[in-house]
C-alpha cells in the first residue's frame, strides 16, 4: 500500500501530475512522505468488463465522497483494469489495460468534478492491470479489479 500512495503522490507533490508547480520530479520518498499529513481510501467504484461508465451506485458513492471533501484536501483517483483482455498479445493487453484504467480514473474523476470537488485538486494516474486485489482466478476476481479507488490526501 505505501508503494501505491508514494506513486500517486510523488507525481502529484513534485508537479509531475500537474497539481502543483514543483520545480522538478526528482525528490526522494522521504521528501514526498514528509508533505503528507494524512492519506485515506475514501472510496472504491467497480466497472464492468471492458466498460468506464459509472452506474447510478457508483454515483451515490461519488456524491458522498465530495460532500466529505475539503479544501485543504487532494484527491486522487486510481484507475485499474483486470488482467483479462480480449488480445492475446502481451504487448497489447497493456495497452488495452493502460486506455481502459485511465478512462475510468478519468471518468471517476469527472463525476467527482460535477458533484463539487473543485477540479484543480482532483488527479487520475492509470494503474492498469499492475494492483490487482484478488488473483484472477474467477470471473468474480476479476470484477473485483475492475475498479477505481479515490484516495484523500491532506498536506501539511
Amino acid at each position: 500500500m505505501k508503494k501505491l500512495l508514494f506513486v500517486g503522490m510523488s507525481l502529484i507533490l513534485s508537479g509531475c501530475a500537474g497539481l502543483f508547480n514543483g520545480p522538478d520530479c526528482r525528490l526522494s520518498e522521504d521528501e514526498y512522505v514528509s508533505k503528507i499529513a494524512e492519506a485515506r481510501l475514501e472510496g472504491i467504484v467497480h466497472f464492468d468488463d471492458g466498460k468506464a461508465d459509472l452506474k447510478e451506485k457508483d454515483l451515490q458513492i461519488i456524491r458522498d465522497v465530495a460532500a466529505k471533501t475539503t479544501d485543504d484536501a487532494i484527491l486522487v483517483v486510481y484507475g485499474h483494469a483486470s488482467h483479462r483482455t480480449r488480445t492475446k498479445d502481451p504487448i497489447q493487453r497493456i495497452l488495452v489495460n493502460i486506455d481502459i484504467s485511465n478512462e475510468r480514473a478519468v471518468n471517476t474523476a469527472k463525476a467527482l468534478a460535477a458533484a463539487g470537488v473543485s477540479a484543480d485538486k482532483i488527479s487520475t494516474i492509470a494503474m492498469f492491470d499492475s494492483r490487482p486485489v484478488k488473483k484472477e482466478v474467477t470471473r468474480a476476481d476479476e470484477a473485483a479489479n475492475r475498479r477505481a479507488e479515490i484516495y484523500l490526501y491532506r498536506l501539511k
